[in-house]
């Protein structure tokens, strides 16, 4: 229980800064988007990053349940696939499925879904859910 809580903190307040970030500053964050894409090496470890975290976190949290503790394992099974995905799909469609998710509306979209969950998950975390 007490991981289960670290990661509703970590994660609850991190979704809660950077969608609140994300979505005040989408403009500037199209372009890095976009420059991370023309990045081979730089997707490669994007992909690595990514699928070691998420493995980490599905491992020291393997609760399957449909609550907030789900949640977490959820984020890390995402996270893994998210990373697999970049390391074994091809460079060329990994970029073009990218690019599909590289708009202001995605950005808007994916900035109050941060917060919402943000603030469910550290609002459970810090006991106030």
């Amino acid at each position: 229980m007490e991981l289960s809580i670290f990661f509703a903190k970590l994660f609850g307040l991190y979704f809660l800064i950077a969608g609140g970030i994300i979505m005040m500053r989408q403009k500037s964050f199209m372009p890095i988007f976009t420059e991370i894409l023309g990045t081979r090496p730089l997707l490669l470890l994007l992909g690595c990053a990514e699928l070691l975290a998420g493995l980490a976190i599905v491992i020291a949290h393997p609760i399957f349940s449909a609550d907030w503790q789900g949640i977490i394992t959820l984020i890390g099974a995402w996270m893994a696939v998210e990373g697999i995905i970049y390391l074994a799909m091809p460079y060329t469609k990994v970029g073009k499925l990218m690019r599909q998710f590289n708009t202001p509306s995605w950005y808007t979209s994916g900035g109050l879904v941060a917060i919402v969950l943000g603030g469910y998950l550290a609002g459970q975390g810090y006991g106030m859910g």
